[in-house]
Parts: C-alpha cells; sequence; structure tokens
C-alpha cells in the first residue's frame, strides 16, 4: 500500500489517459477478439475501466479493466460481439482530469469527445465525460451594417478548459461594406496545461476593424483561504481600422496601433469589504492615414507611444470608493481610440460590445444616454472625451433597501454618487484659460439593482446627474442647460 499513500496523501498527481490504438480480430470460432493499446500521460496512476458508454448514461459496458501503471499498456479481450466505439472509464468513475482523449478516434472528427447542443444564453453547459459545444442565433443593428444576423458557437470542456467562442454575422444593409463578420477567442487548451496560468489568443475582422490579442494570466495566490488574489499578466495587440462607415468619428480616427504590455492586479476581501487595485502599461507603435499620398493612393504616418493607467477601490454593502490615473506618452496626440477616456470605458474596451461598438448600435443611439464604467468614469459627461492624462475620483453611497438569495430580483438599492477629477486641456479646455488642467465634478443620485438568472447576473443603474461643472459638455444636454439640470442615464454594470 506504500504507492497508494505515497500518492493520495503526500503528492499532488496528475490522472490522464489516453486511448491511442484499437485493433478488433475475428477469430475462427465467429468471436472478436480486440486489443487496446492505452497510454498513461500523467504521474499518476490508477485502474481504468475499457468498454462502450450508453446513451445519456445509461447502458454502459464494461469489458476490461487496465492496471494504469505502465507508461503504455496492452490490454486484450474476447467478446461474442463486436465491441462499438471504445472508450476509457465508460461510467466516468476515474479521476482522469482530460477524458477527450478517452475515445476512440473515427475519422477526422474524433469518436464523439464532443456534444452539440442549443445554447443556453443563461447558463454554460457543462460535462464531464466529454466538450459542450452550444450553437446560438444572434442578432443587432447599427446605422452602416443594418440589422446584422449570426450564429455563436460556445464551446468549453469542464467549464474551464478548451474554451472556444466564434460569431460569424452578415449586415443585411444593402450597400454596406464588409458585411461578413468573424470573431474568435480560444482559451486554456487542456494539452497545454499550467497551474493558476490562463491564455487566450482572439482574432476577429468585424464591423471595419481588423486584429488580434494575446492574453497571459497568472494566478500567484498559493493557497484559497489566503485574503489576497494577486494576479500578473501580459497582453500584445493589433487593431486596425478597415471600413469607415460603421466607425463613430468622435471615438474612432483612421489608425491602427501595434501595443504590448504588462499588468498587475489583486483583489483581497475581509468580511464584506473588498479591495481592488490593478495598474498596467502598453508600449507600441500607432500609424495612421493623414491623407492621399504622392505616389502611393495613401501614405500612413508612424510614431511610437506609451500608455500607462492605474486604479485602486473599496467597496462595501454601502458604500464604495474609487481613484483612476491614466496617461498617454507619444510626441503627438492621441488618436480618438486610444485617448484616456474621462466619462467610462475607451473604445477597445467596449469593441467585444456589438450594443455599443458602432455607430448608431442599440445602446449607443442618439437621445440614449448609456454609460460604460471604466477610465476617469467622470459619469456625467460626454463619452467622447479624452486626452493625454486624466486623474479621477468616484464616491457612491449604495444603501440597499431589498435584498435576496433567489429570484430574478436580487437587491433594489438607492444611489447617491459625486465624481471629481482633473484631465488635461486637449480634453477640454480649461476655465479660465491658461491653466495645464481643467477640472470637473457631476452628483447626482439613482437608483440600482441587481438581477440573476441562473449563471448570469447583471446590475442596472438609473442615474441622475443633477450637477456637472461643465454643463455644455454633459452626456445628456439640452441647449439652455446649466450647472443645475435634470439628466439621466443608464447602464448594465456596477460603475466599479
Amino acid at each position: 500500500m506504500k504507492w497508494l499513500f505515497g500518492q493520495w496523501l503526500h503528492g499532488t498527481p496528475l490522472i490522464d489517459y489516453a486511448l491511442k490504438h484499437v485493433q478488433r480480430t475475428r477469430q475462427a470460432d465467429g468471436r472478436w477478439l480486440t486489443v487496446v493499446t492505452i497510454e498513461r500521460k500523467g504521474d499518476g496512476f490508477m485502474p481504468v475501466e475499457i468498454g462502450t458508454q450508453g446513451r445519456r448514461g445509461a447502458g454502459d459496458t464494461v469489458y476490461a479493466r487496465a492496471t494504469g501503471q505502465p507508461a503504455r499498456e496492452r490490454v486484450e479481450f474476447t467478446t461474442a460481439q463486436r465491441p462499438g466505439p471504445l472508450m476509457l472509464d465508460p461510467r466516468v468513475r476515474g479521476h482522469d482530469y482530460d477524458m477527450l482523449n478517452n475515445r476512440e478516434r473515427h475519422g477526422l472528427f474524433g469518436g464523439g469527445a464532443w456534444t452539440l447542443r442549443i445554447d443556453d444564453p443563461f447558463q454554460e453547459t457543462v460535462r464531464r465525460d466529454r466538450g459542450v459545444r452550444g450553437l446560438l442565433p444572434v442578432i443587432w443593428s447599427n446605422d452602416f451594417g443594418g440589422v446584422t444576423v449570426g450564429l455563436r458557437e460556445r464551446a468549453n470542456y469542464l467549464g474551464a478548459f478548451n474554451r472556444g467562442l466564434l460569431l460569424g454575422t452578415v449586415a443585411t444593409r444593402r450597400g454596406a461594406s464588409q458585411v461578413l463578420g468573424l470573431y474568435g477567442r480560444w482559451s486554456n487548451p487542456i494539452g497545454q496545461l499550467r497551474p493558476r496560468t490562463e491564455t487566450s489568443i482572439t482574432a476577429w475582422a468585424v464591423e471595419g476593424r481588423a486584429g488580434g490579442k494575446i492574453q497571459v494570466d497568472r494566478a500567484l495566490r498559493q493557497r484559497l483561504v489566503d485574503a489576497a488574489d494577486p494576479h500578473v499578466g501580459f497582453d500584445a495587440m493589433w487593431m486596425a481600422t478597415t471600413a469607415l462607415g460603421y466607425l463613430d468619428r468622435r471615438l474612432w480616427d483612421d489608425a491602427g496601433t501595434v501595443e504590448a504590455g504588462p499588468w498587475f492586479s489583486t483583489t483581497r476581501t475581509r468580511g464584506n469589504t473588498v479591495l481592488r487595485a490593478r495598474v498596467g502599461g502598453h508600449a507600441g507603435v500607432v500609424y495612421w492615414n493623414p491623407g492621399p499620398g504622392i505616389v502611393a493612393n495613401n501614405r500612413y504616418d508612424f510614431e511610437a507611444f506609451s500608455r500607462v493607467t492605474g486604479e485602486a477601490s473599496v467597496r462595501t454593502r454601502s458604500w464604495g470608493a474609487r481613484l483612476f490615473a491614466g496617461a498617454y506618452l507619444g510626441s503627438s496626440d492621441p488618436v480618438r481610440q486610444r485617448r484616456i477616456s474621462i466619462a467610462g470605458a475607451d473604445p477597445y474596451e467596449t469593441f467585444t460590445n456589438p450594443f455599443l461598438r458602432s455607430q448608431g448600435a442599440l445602446l449607443v443611439r442618439p437621445d440614449f444616454h448609456y454609460q460604460a464604467p471604466g477610465g476617469a468614469n467622470l459619469r456625467g459627461f460626454r463619452p467622447d472625451l479624452g486626452g493625454r492624462w486624466a486623474v479621477g475620483l468616484n464616491l457612491e453611497a449604495t444603501p440597499w433597501v431589498v435584498r435576496r438569495d433567489q429570484g430574478i430580483l436580487r437587491g433594489l438599492g438607492l444611489e447617491a454618487f459625486a465624481d471629481a477629477g482633473i484631465v488635461d486641456t486637449t480634453a477640454i479646455p480649461s476655465s479660465p484659460p491658461g491653466q495645464w488642467y481643467t477640472t470637473l465634478y457631476d452628483i447626482g443620485v439613482g437608483v440600482m439593482t441587481r438581477h440573476q438568472v441562473k449563471e448570469l447576473a447583471w446590475t442596472l443603474r438609473f442615474e441622475v446627474p443633477l450637477a456637472v461643472n461643465r454643463w455644455d459638455d454633459a452626456r445628456d444636454f439640452t441647449p439652455g442647460d446649466k450647472r443645475f439640470a435634470f439628466r439621466w442615464q443608464v447602464s448594465l454594470g456596477s460603475s466599479f
């Protein structure tokens, strides 16, 4: 029993077996001899069954059992009938962390290691014995592409590995360019398992933008009982504009960037208090098209730049505070999509949301005031404001009237907020003129609700910024408004 205690009590083994080869031979007496080759890929071992899996777990058949100890093991068994497609551990009783390689392969598409189903938008389906691919039709609209329809595939194994998101879309408006759109993200391949590390690769060519992104996220927490949860990571990204008709020109220039850099974040929970901090920086090259060229049809200018942001926040049940600072460093003013945003998330952060991505999308239509949290988060101001640098302070009081642990409505609370910041004068000219900075603030009240349907949870905010010191730059500005006026906005996310 020494091996048993050494493996299960004094070690942390990984159990992984792969079914490498199956050979069936019909004998002279009519029976079938089957030879199965098993490869042990993990450092741990245990007996493993060989058999066939019935539909929905019913009628599983076990033909033989391997010891699981050799690195490569051959197992023979004889049956009266020809065995169907074989798999290891058909009753799913072992500790094999990767059952995608447990099945006998057939042709190019394997042997049923993945199942296809209609996706549930409120809850991701997870299976232990195979991966899951869910299909769901999608629809949205914008001014240039009109109604856009498509199909989304969401994939996962065990909810954490081989995660994938693939979107194919078609814009239906006559005369629109780039009517076909593709977006794909693939993360955490189980064949490249790294403890406490998440990786992802993303590529897109959709609604006038093309590019790709690589991300690595390494968790530094050693024990689950530790209060702090620090992470360190690295991002590399390319974003280019390809069809200007989709772009809100207040937020996007005809330009692209190639950039990369590290980041660090930590979260610490103490009772009902949550502390968060994050700092990150990117360095790269921005290129833009300032006009027609002399020899070529277009000319492009290139310039090196760097961009640094940091934030820290504290949140309790009844109040919260957040401090943000960000700066863009380059010899020229930043292109619009890489400015330090004053009122919320910048265009790169909202790009993955089709309801915010393009001009005239559902949540950014004229006279509809939506606030996507991010940046300096001075929420009472226009979303197209940004510059070289900004410092913002956000304060909230959120007394909750209703709190529930079940049902769609999980919470109802009142909100009072105040945001203040200083920004550079390229974002908003100083008043009085001549200063090197501009002071901004807003004060307001609102109502906040929290909802959950199965695994999908969201926060709904309805806010009224009653006071905005530079009222002509307010998000909801009507001619004749002054510092104090009725303004409104909504959001589907917590402010921070």
